[in-house]
């Protein structure tokens, strides 16, 4: 018994010397920054694929996460083929036993042009070689999302004027029918003029609601507008983009 409480000190002193402090694990963590943005920045995918576990998560913002470091390989080599550079910091990095967090900013560049801003958190796990390594890597952008525009038709329209110049100048300057057809669903207007038929005009609109621009042109407004412009409404065609 002497012997067993003897032996009992020295077997907690080795088992201290053998578990890093989690101070020096989450310095070790904070460092990984700097090794993956020289990787990055040195355009080796290899390099950056070895900080990352064999079974590791990569969840890029807008898209399906994928696994393994062959989607390492392929999600951040296509932002090194176009030509990107980085700049990451870390805000924060904690562990607890083999497994620890870092909480960063990045900063993603096209030469001098910044091209995105954002954020970023990765889960690292300690193998059993010692080695910290990216385990889950999840980031995203502080710029809003595009908006996604709605679908677009396109609509011919055709017909005759009393005098083509007149009708054309409605079409230009500032308060030109360009604004009210864009505010009526039909942002992008092309207008048309026949080498045969000097009064024979048209458009082609790229619409974006249908419905809105329908009512438009049967309004009061536009029918009013339509006779301002000499549009001879009894030779009116409309064409709707076949599917």
């Amino acid at each position: 018994m002497k012997k067993l409480f003897s032996v009992l000190p020295l077997l907690l002193v080795v088992a201290a010397c053998n578990q890093a402090p989690p101070a020096a694990d989450a310095s070790v963590i904070a460092s990984g920054a700097k090794a993956w943005q020289a990787a990055f920045n040195a355009k080796d995918v290899d390099a950056l694929a070895a900080l990352y576990t064999s079974d590791s998560r990569v969840a890029p913002p807008n898209g399906e996460a994928t696994i393994g470091r062959d989607a390492v390989r392929a999600e951040f080599g296509t932002m090194i083929d176009a030509g990107l550079g980085i700049e990451l910091a870390t805000v924060e990095a904690e562990v607890s036993g083999d497994i620890g967090y870092r909480y960063g900013t990045y900063v993603l560049q096209a030469g001098d042009e910044t091209v995105d801003v954002g954020k970023y958190v990765e889960t690292w796990r300690r193998g059993d070689d010692g080695q910290w390594r990216i385990a889950n890597d999840i980031w995203n952008s502080d710029r809003p999302a595009a908006m996604a525009e709605p679908a677009k038709t396109h609509v011919m329209i055709m017909h005759e004027v009393d005098d083509a110049e007149k009708w054309l100048a409605a079409w230009r300057g500032e308060g030109s029918r360009h604004e009210l057809f864009a505010q009526n669903g039909a942002k992008h207007v092309h207008t048309f003029r026949s080498a045969d038929n000097s009064n024979l005009t048209g458009l082609v609109v790229a619409v974006n609601d249908i419905d809105a621009l329908n009512a438009m042109l049967e309004s009061e407004e536009g029918i009013a507008a339509a006779a301002e412009d000499g549009v001879r409404s009894d030779t009116l065609i409309v064409l709707s983009e076949a599917e």
